[in-house]
């Protein structure tokens, strides 16, 4: 007759939390196995996501001082948040862009294993979102230096 003598119970039976105290020493990148491929978290993440989200908090810095260079030349801010805050704390107005931005990658990278809208990994939304970022400081370098010539 076998006796089980562990003391605690069976740490499979929860799901890993998406942030844990494994973050700093844990050890797991990717699945362990092939049917737990969807919807998982890891307690490590590859250098390529530490690359992409500093590139992307960079842009977004450029992004937010090419915005006021512009409005400076008489430009207008599109996002209708932001035209609220830059009315009236201006300085405010790019701490929350910076904030909003961070804690949206946080979750994203957290969550870069799960599946959202049924289709694609939320880490593609990392690189959609740098995209984006790159295309628009791109136009916005484009616009200050037309405006300058």
């Amino acid at each position: 007759m076998h006796t089980d003598k562990r003391k605690k119970s069976d740490r499979r039976k929860f799901p890993t939390r998406p942030l844990s105290k494994h973050i700093f020493k844990g050890k797991r990148r990717h699945a362990r196995r092939e049917e737990e491929d969807l919807n998982y978290y890891v307690d490590r993440y590859d250098a390529k996501y530490l690359a992409l989200i500093l590139s992307i908090l960079v842009l977004c810095v450029l992004d937010a001082y090419f915005t006021l260079k512009i409005i400076h030349y008489g430009g207008k801010e599109l996002n209708p948040l932001m035209i609220k805050f830059l009315d009236r704390f201006p300085e405010m107005s790019l701490l929350m862009k910076y904030l909003i931005t961070v804690i949206s990658l946080i979750i994203l990278l957290v969550h870069k294993n799960f599946i959202l809208f049924g289709k694609v990994k939320a880490y593609f939304f990392l690189y959609v979102i740098f995209s984006l970022y790159f295309i628009l400081v791109l136009y916005e370098v484009f616009f200050l230096y037309m405006r300058m010539v």
